[in-house]
């Protein structure tokens, strides 16, 4: 499965959404204020359901977008540059912590706690971990936050 269709459109979006920003820029409009209507504007676009897609796009969709953003940033629309790869580890732990409370509608799809009664070194994750063979299971949102947050 490709996801070069939607990574066009979305770019697609983010640069007539740029217009925008020229615009507001032509108003005088500070530094502050352009990288809040960068991040209103491109940032949420970019953060629409990205824990969803963001494990189907290969390294060279994810350039893309991340070469955008360079763009972005050396036009003064946005302070910092933000990366596919750092929106997604900040979307993907603020979800997970959500989704450790027990009455989120998430949580079920967590295995249980693990009990450990010799605790010999500290451990990143108290879920017990799924054994996972296929690539796409590797890499769907719940394993991915179970391996590496």
């Amino acid at each position: 499965m490709s996801f070069d269709l939607h990574v066009t459109e979305l770019l697609k979006q983010c640069r007539q959404r740029i217009y925008l920003l020229r615009h507001f820029r032509s108003q005088r409009l500070s530094t502050d204020q352009m990288n809040m209507v960068f991040v209103g504007l491109i940032v949420s676009r970019l953060l629409y359901a990205l824990p969803a897609w963001d494990v189907l796009v290969s390294a060279g969709q994810a350039g893309r977008i991340d070469a955008f953003s360079k763009r972005t940033h050396k036009w003064v629309f946005s302070k910092d540059i933000v990366t596919l790869n750092e929106l997604l580890v900040n979307c993907n732990s603020s979800l997970f912590q959500k989704m450790r409370s027990p009455v989120h509608c998430l949580n079920s799809l967590l295995q249980s706690k693990k009990t450990m009664d010799n605790q010999l070194r500290n451990r990143h994750c108290q879920y017990v971990l799924p054994q996972c063979n296929l690539n796409v299971c590797k890499h769907s949102f719940v394993n991915w936050c179970l391996f590496t947050l």
